[in-house]
C-alpha cells in the first residue's frame, strides 16, 4: 500500500521541479503559467496549490476541469485562469444548450471571484 503523504512530497517536488525547469528555460517570459490537472489518488489541497503557485510567481493556471473546490481556492489570487472542458464531456458540447448550461454551472458563477481568461 503506498503512503499518502509521500505521494503528496512526490506531486509537490514535481510540480516544483516543473516550475524551475520552465523557469531555467523561459529567458524574458512576461508570465510564468502551468497545467493542473486533478486526476490523482493523493491531491494536495487546492488552497495550497495555489499559495505554491503564488509562492513561485505562476501568473496564469490551466485547468483541466472546473473543480467547484479548485476555483474557489483561486478566487481573489489574482491568477489568471483557462479552464478546459474534461474529454469524458466533450461530446455533450456538441449541444448548444448543453455547453451553455456547462458554462453557467462551471464559469460564470466564478466571474467575479476568479480571474478567467
Amino acid at each position: 500500500m503506498s503512503n499518502p503523504r509521500k505521494q503528496g512530497t512526490t506531486t509537490y517536488i514535481f510540480l516544483c521541479i516543473t516550475i524551475s525547469v520552465v523557469s531555467l528555460f523561459s529567458g524574458n517570459v512576461s508570465a510564468l503559467g502551468v497545467n493542473w490537472g486533478t486526476m490523482a489518488t493523493h491531491q494536495l489541497p487546492p488552497r495550497t496549490v495555489v499559495q505554491m503557485l503564488k509562492d513561485n510567481n505562476v501568473q496564469k493556471v490551466k485547468l483541466f476541469d472546473a473543480d467547484t473546490n479548485t476555483m474557489g481556492a483561486l478566487a481573489g489570487s489574482g491568477i489568471e485562469v483557462m479552464v478546459a472542458i474534461p474529454n469524458d464531456q466533450l461530446k455533450a458540447m456538441g449541444s448548444y444548450n448543453r455547453a451553455k448550461d456547462w458554462v453557467r454551472r462551471n464559469i460564470t458563477r466564478f466571474n467575479d471571484a476568479v480571474k478567467i481568461k
